[in-house]
């Protein structure tokens, strides 16, 4: 399992039998990708790519014309992220938390950040979390993957 744990570890943690948590994975790739797609049509986004086993669906905003990533992992929930070169970072008030979002995305997703890449303002860093995570889905076997660069907004 994603954390190291053996569905026996997982159902006696839980109190309930190993074939239980068998059950519940098993439904784990159709509730995430549906989480996806409800949040896409939720907020005009056309899904282009998506790998719901880390949790991303890549499209594009109709209202906003512009890419969009739409992420969802279990330390920061569901988030809408659109691209954006707006480079206003640095006067926005919410900088902080969409960069500490981002830094546990990263690290939920398994994407490796140097110092340098950590001290980039989020619209910058957004760009290397998603594009290094679908790089990865691709390399791993997944189909359909986004090339190039991505800088995104959350919303």
């Amino acid at each position: 399992m994603r954390n190291g744990l053996s569905q026996s570890e997982i159902g006696r943690r839980l109190d309930i039998s190993r074939q239980a948590v068998n059950q519940l994975v098993q439904t784990i790739p159709e509730r995430v990708t549906a989480a996806l797609y409800d949040a896409s049509r939720l907020n005009g986004v056309e899904p282009r790519h998506v790998d719901c086993s880390r949790g991303i669906l890549l499209g594009w905003s109709r209202d906003f014309q512009t890419e969009t990533v739409i992420a969802l992992s279990p330390g920061t929930g569901l988030r809408v992220w659109y691209r954006h070169n707006l480079g206003k970072c640095k006067i926005c008030p919410d900088r902080r938390q969409c960069k500490s979002v981002l830094l546990r995305s990263a690290d939920a997703l398994g994407v490796s950040l140097t110092r340098q890449e950590r001290g980039l303002d989020p619209s910058k860093l957004s760009g290397i979390v998603f594009s290094r995570a679908l790089s990865q889905g691709d390399n791993s076997g997944n189909k359909g993957g986004a090339t190039g660069r991505l800088s995104v907004d959350q919303q």
